[in-house]
């Protein structure tokens, strides 16, 4: 049914400034573009487009599973073909709606019709399901489009028990719909205007109906004008229960936004992004969560936070932003964000954290949980960091180096680092690679550092090199 294009874009941990980490990027969300435009059946009693979920969270868990140790990522285009249209001939009946019609038989007469506006706003809010707007004059463009039904009656309740029934759906609008009778004829054909059915439309869709997103107030078939009258929309409160993950928590249009933990490194995993115009599904980004941890249990993910994005009001796709720790609505904010003239806002967000999961940061002297030793040699200079230690560079050679705040510049290799600094290795402190300064401690071959040994002084304020270390370094335990 849908021509679809999936945009699935990882960022992870190594590719990020742990300080000031892009949790949502804007910018690849617009490089992604729009979802793709549904297909909307024009003469049928009811569509069904259908949602594999399994598929879905199977995709986003093989992407991740990729992915967990790479830097950035972009998915491929997936899609299948359009559905086939068939050729209507002009005055070909159309299907027959249970509406009443109103007279005389226009478009003015429809939209002023007063028992549309009494039957919507007489309509009572379903059970389990939030009213979102009442008694206007268009349909919704919402994410994720799942088909519709024609009703014999305004009926609310009916149209949320159907929604119920399919999986992926959480939220449906109900409206009144003009409808030609007969396939409409060009200008001066013979139906140019064929008598109005009037259609009672309940319409599925996988992420909320907003007033802002209800766009659609018809269209022109020939000559013949489609209007939107008494339109209702609803969306389901209930959170979706994904095995393995405690019930999620609603945070409504606000997304997480975490700092560094408390010593200084940063819990940012990185994303998905789906513009597929699939339902909005959190078991998805539960399955990238998941994949996540056992593709690389050193970075593992904990919690997430889903949500929509919206260009101008409008749905775009499904976000899927990964944590290694839990945060809680405190770290909560309001985004929009204008991004060459457009603007970014996000809805629909639900927080995820591991079940049974439970974590305190604990805080390290200064960001170092254990690294080796420099035997005698450990006094810094000019220093209120405290002692220095040995370790390696990540070409294996010895390194002397302070007990470095673990949100230093994370690095692969030593041309990665400023002049004058090294790529400690990952083993050596922070568990992963950190740019530091490459001479900090007392160099033992220094002729200063001779002379006060032998006048049985304290070294201090020494310039020094890795030959500092003791040979072989003292290897810490992560254990």
């Amino acid at each position: 049914m849908f021509g679809s294009r999936l945009a699935a874009i990882i960022l992870s941990t190594a590719a990020l400034a742990a300080a000031a980490d892009p949790q949502l990027d804007i910018a690849a969300v617009a490089d992604a573009g729009p979802p793709p435009q549904p297909t909307i059946a024009t003469n049928a009693h009811d569509q069904t487009v259908p949602y594999d979920a399994t598929s879905a969270s199977a995709a986003a868990a093989a992407t991740q599973s990729a992915q967990a140790f790479d830097t950035v990522a972009d998915g491929s285009a997936v899609g299948s073909a359009p559905g086939s249209k068939v050729k209507r001939a002009a005055c070909d009946p159309q299907w027959t709606g249970k509406g009443p019609v109103p007279s005389p038989d226009t478009a003015s007469a429809f939209l002023a019709y007063a028992p549309f506006a009494s039957l919507a706003s007489a309509a009572p809010t379903p059970t389990g399901y939030n009213l979102a707007f009442k008694n206007l004059q268009a349909e919704n463009n919402a994410l994720g489009y799942m088909g519709f039904t024609l009703l014999d009656t305004y009926d609310t309740n009916l149209c949320a028990s159907k929604c119920n029934e399919i999986y992926g759906c959480n939220a449906f609008n109900i409206a009144f719909e003009r409808s030609p009778s007969k396939d409409p004829s060009p200008k001066g054909g013979a139906c140019d205007q064929p008598p109005t059915t009037t259609f009672i439309k309940c319409v599925f869709w996988g992420g909320p109906v907003t007033t802002a997103n209800a766009v659609n107030s018809g269209q022109y078939r020939n000559e013949y004008q489609v209007v939107i009258a008494g339109s209702n929309g609803y969306v389901n409160k209930s959170s979706d229960i994904v095995p393995g993950y405690s019930p999620g928590n609603y945070l409504d249009g606000k997304v997480i936004n975490a700092p560094n933990d408390c010593n200084g490194a940063s819990t940012y995993i990185g994303n998905q992004y789906w513009n597929d115009g699939k339902p909005f599904d959190t078991a998805r980004c539960a399955a990238a969560c998941s994949a996540q941890t056992r593709a690389n249990p050193a970075s593992p993910c904990r919690f997430f936070n889903t949500y929509i994005i919206n260009k101008n009001n409008q749905a775009q796709g499904q976000y899927c932003a990964m944590y290694t720790q839990q945060w809680d609505n405190s770290y909560a904010a309001s985004n929009q964000v204008v991004y060459n003239g457009a603007t970014y806002q996000t809805s629909y967000s639900y927080s995820y954290t591991v079940s049974g999961y439970s974590y305190t940061c604990t805080k390290n002297s200064f960001g170092c949980p254990n690294p080796g030793r420099c035997g005698t040699y450990q006094n810094c200079a000019n220093s209120n960091k405290g002692d220095c230690y040995c370790g390696t560079d990540t070409t294996g050679a010895q390194l002397c180096f302070q007990d470095e705040s673990c949100d230093a510049p994370k690095c692969s290799k030593n041309s990665d680092c400023q002049s004058g600094y090294a790529c400690l290795n990952a083993n050596s402190c922070c568990g992963f690679a950190i740019c530091v300064p490459a001479n900090v401690c007392q160099n033992k071959k220094s002729k200063r550092f001779i002379f006060a040994k032998r006048q049985q002084e304290p070294a201090a304020g020494e310039e020094c090199t890795a030959a500092s270390c003791p040979n072989p370094p003292v290897s810490p335990d992560f254990s």
